[in-house]
């Protein structure tokens, strides 16, 4: 998500990430970030640098779990199955093989940030422009089974005439790519847009799972991909993303930026969410840019990131597949933002890729999920920062 810039912001992210999901028993040393380069690349670093950089800021237990459920996700596909890391190629049978390992290195307690410089490779992605780091999270949202006067804002699943389409079959250069859309008149047609949708096109069709109150939360859901629905009753219900309308994504908060509604370094998800709440009379005109519509499924544990595994506070990561290996280990150092005084990262841990995202496309975007709830939607919120990425690989 988006975050603001200057120190307060950061000594806030910080305070309640130490509070709430690492030990930070360790500030990692002085910033120094990789110079740009022409082409994305991994670079290869020394075992002196190696160690110098793998301190891991978090509870060792989260990154045994994501680990453990990036091996599940992984153990499916075709173990000799190539996957991409910027410029290099990767089989999943080694992708396997480093996240087993660093797992046992975790549980043997000790200096094991130190052991797996022993053990393996550390590659800094080296990259045109700055690593840009974000966050989102899992709201909790008042639902109702029922529409009413208070409840009035649906939740859709996936709508029955949504068809995926195969791209590959008109595009040489689409393979493995899908868009979707629908069927008119014997033709097939772009799906509908969130102004149509909004506007009722798919109402009284029984769609909905549910009814929000909140048109501001229920819009930022669908940024987020997921939520816990809070009913009248007391139940909660996971749902998570099933599906969109193939739609572009528009930021709002680029469309804010663009219209003079609010300068560049005022932009945060509560900011986004005050100017929405203040001007309720722009929402449908605001959110109607951002085309893209989110559908949703209910599921028993979530939320559900792409690779059809439950996520890890902290540690699970959002990037672009076709740049980055689906359910690999990275190592993340989260950098101060310009203009801070501090020179010490905000953070640093291994992560595994675990999830994708529309906004996050290209190498130099990286989104982290920080948990359920308000703590973490306000450590997400706050990050927008610059950081590193690296990969440990044999």
């Amino acid at each position: 998500m988006i975050g603001r810039g200057g120190v307060g912001a950061r000594g806030v992210a910080l305070a309640m990430v130490c509070a709430t999901l690492t030990s930070c028993a360790y500030l990692p040393p002085t910033w120094t970030p990789a110079g740009p380069t022409a082409e994305p690349r991994l670079v290869a670093l020394d075992d002196q640098t190696c160690r110098a950089l793998l301190h891991d800021d978090a509870p060792p237990v989260s990154l045994q779990q994501a680990s453990a459920r990036s091996i599940e996700a992984l153990k499916r596909l075709p173990q000799d199955r190539v996957l991409r890391a910027l410029d290099r190629k990767v089989k999943i049978e080694e992708l396997i093989a480093v996240l087993s390992t660093v797992a046992d290195m975790t549980a043997a307690g000790g200096s094991w940030g130190q052991r797996v410089c022993d053990r393996f490779h550390l590659y800094r992605a080296e990259l045109p422009r700055p690593l840009l780091v974000t966050g989102y999270y899992q709201p909790e949202i008042a639902a109702s089974r029922r529409r009413s006067e208070r409840f009035r804002y649906p939740l859709y699943r996936t709508p029955d005439d949504l068809i995926d389409i195969d791209l590959s079959q008109f595009c040489p250069d689409c393979r493995n790519r899908t868009g979707q859309g629908r069927v008119e008149n014997g033709k097939v047609v772009a799906y509908y847009t969130r102004a149509d949708i909004d506007a009722g096109v798919l109402a009284g069709r029984g769609y909905e799972i549910a009814w929000l109150d909140d048109p501001v939360e229920a819009y930022f859901m669908h940024v987020q991909g997921s939520a816990v629905l809070r009913f009248e009753d007391g139940v909660h219900m996971q749902v998570s993303y099933s599906g969109s309308n193939g739609r572009p994504y528009t930021s709002l908060g680029s469309v804010l930026i663009a219209q003079g509604k609010m300068p560049r370094e005022a932009v945060s998800l509560q900011t986004l969410k005050d100017y929405l709440r203040a001007h309720p009379d722009e929402h449908a005109a605001l959110t109607a840019t951002n085309q893209r519509y989110i559908f949703f499924r209910t599921v028993a544990v979530g939320p559900i990131g792409s690779l059809g595994i439950t996520l890890t506070d902290g540690r699970s990561v959002a990037a672009d597949a076709s740049v980055y290996p689906a359910g690999a280990l990275a190592f993340v150092r989260v950098a101060p933002r310009a203009g801070s005084a501090e020179d010490k990262a905000v953070f640093s841990r291994f992560a595994v890729i675990q999830d994708a995202g529309a906004a996050i496309s290209g190498p130099n975007r990286l989104d982290i999920y920080w948990g359920t709830g308000h703590t973490a939607e306000r450590i997400a919120g706050e990050l927008r920062n610059p950081g590193e990425m690296f990969f440990v690989l044999p």
